[in-house]
């Protein structure tokens, strides 16, 4: 599950509840592809009804259990070992590996995952581009920002007014508004991306870097949306939903999730898989090469039937057989969830927070308090439970925040050095503090990314509200400025 999240900022008096984990929708339609082989049969499977949903328990299995990951992706900190990516409202940047020298690779910003859309090798960015013909994918090359437009996966002249719930305007909505791009794993010789080149709706198609051609995959009724490779590189997962009525006010998002499938790359067989119960995809990660993680939503009692699937065949596997509190979070290094409860209903978790570790099956609680949000941060290699602290996978290593419920944007450097945006009565200030030291405060000004250096650990990047890029190092992390990012800075990550 490519998850997107929501930050809610406490200003002064005002106390709002906060940073909920959602998950970000991708889509998008194909344009005129090069050298694409025959469909194979399976393709049109889409059109088929939607997978029932996965609502009661004679559907999986009764007790809990779970499958013991045989791969897990290898560790952040260990691969990481250069410059920095940036993504905001004036496109892609990257920057050496201390943050300094920056340079703008794109002026399109990528609206999705930053690290779906980056190679496994570090040398190639994958954007959906707009411009007055519609919109585009196109790959820029890793350092140099050189560009090749790969198809036009929505033609949508600018002189072109279409309705607002017209079937182009959902697939624009689709490419444009949610990510759709992911990268093979390992090789990396394939791109998957959803375009609406053949039809009014999204499909999902496959780039191949060595041969540069572009294949459909699928064909359906549906938007596809949510590109996820497995872990071994040999299975797609996506999502189809659509935009249906009544719509109201506002046209946010879709509206109904009409089915999960598989794509099997080596042969183009698709595989229908059980859809879980919610308008949602809810999809949590991978759990190894061939079962990802999902769950139903409960308009009652919040989530349930936390299960794993067999991507190659459908079968499920209950992991706990509790109910609990939405927010859900898996680290990519070995395999444990975190999960929160509010402990609401018959079935539920006691309020706080709970780690799950593979085959465990039943989760050990390692916070008392109630959790407002849960993210895993790959950077700091640690787990957020918003408001109360920074944890380890493990659980044995936690960061308290230096001001509680007025702290944001943490970050962990792989020395242990802490950073965090702090704010108090409508101002905010950066603090950190180096393991056994006190917390100190090294800047003043609204903040939208804190980063540390992956070589060292101990610069620490700021890109504050304007654009403005700072660097602050160990052991006086006096700041200076490096250059302007442009404003919306959202995401920062390691290049591998």
């Amino acid at each position: 599950m490519l998850k997107s999240f929501l930050r809610v900022f406490l200003w002064d008096e005002v106390r709002i509840a906060i940073m909920a984990s959602m998950f970000m929708v991708l889509t998008a339609s194909c344009s005129i592809f090069r050298g694409s082989g025959p469909l194979p049969t399976e393709a049109v499977l889409e059109q088929s009804p939607p997978a029932t949903p996965i609502s009661d328990s004679s559907t999986v299995t009764s007790s809990p259990t779970s499958v013991q990951p045989t791969r897990r992706p290898a560790t952040t900190k260990m691969k990481a070992s250069g410059p920095i990516v940036f993504s905001g409202d004036s496109g892609v940047w990257i920057t050496d590996a201390l943050g300094a020298s920056p340079v703008q690779l794109s002026a399109h910003e990528n609206r999705g995952d930053l690290r779906r859309a980056i190679s496994s090798g570090g040398d190639k960015l994958a954007l959906i581009e707009i411009n007055e013909d519609g919109l585009d994918l196109v790959i820029v090359q890793i350092p140099s920002g050189e560009k090749e437009t790969i198809a036009q996966v929505l033609a949508l002249p600018r002189e072109e007014n279409i309705e607002n719930t017209s079937p182009k305007a959902f697939a624009q909505y689709a490419i444009r508004d949610y990510d759709g791009v992911a990268w093979q794993p390992g090789e990396g010789r394939f791109l998957a991306f959803t375009a609406a080149i053949d039809g009014p709706t999204s499909d999902l198609y496959l780039y191949d870097t060595q041969t540069k051609e572009v294949t459909r995959l699928t064909d359906g009724y549906s938007q596809a949306v949510m590109p996820s490779w497995s872990l071994d590189g040999r299975y797609i997962l996506h999502y189809g939903v659509s935009w249906v009525p009544p719509f109201g006010g506002a046209i946010v998002g879709h509206n109904r999730l009409d089915g999960v499938w598989a794509v099997d790359v080596s042969s183009g067989e698709i595989i229908t898989l059980p859809k879980p119960d919610s308008v949602m995809p809810n999809f949590v990660g991978w759990q190894d090469d061939s079962h990802y993680i999902t769950f139903d939503i409960s308009e009652d009692c919040g989530a349930q039937n936390l299960r794993t699937v067999d991507v190659t065949s459908g079968e499920t596997t209950r992991l706990m057989n509790f109910d609990f509190g939405y927010y859900i979070a898996l680290s990519p290094e070995d395999g444990t969830l975190l999960i929160s409860s509010a402990g609401e209903c018959t079935n539920s978790l006691d309020v706080g927070a709970y780690t799950l570790l593979p085959g465990q099956g039943s989760p050990e609680k390692i916070v008392e308090e109630r959790i407002w949000g849960i993210e895993w941060l790959p950077e700091s290699q640690v787990f957020e439970a918003y408001p109360e602290a920074l944890l380890s996978p493990d659980g044995e290593t936690r960061y308290d925040p230096p001001v509680y419920d007025r702290s944001f944007n943490p970050a962990i450097s792989i020395v242990g050095f802490e950073a965090w945006e702090i704010i108090e009565d409508q101002k905010s200030r950066v603090e950190i503090r180096v393991p056994g030291g006190d917390w100190r405060s090294i800047f003043e000004g609204r903040v939208d990314v804190l980063i540390w250096d992956s070589i060292t650990g101990e610069t620490l990047i700021i890109v504050q509200g304007d654009g403005s890029l700072y660097t602050a190092t160990y052991p006086d992390f006096t700041t200076f400025k490096q250059g302007d990012l442009g404003r919306g800075v959202r995401q920062a990550v390691w290049l591998p």
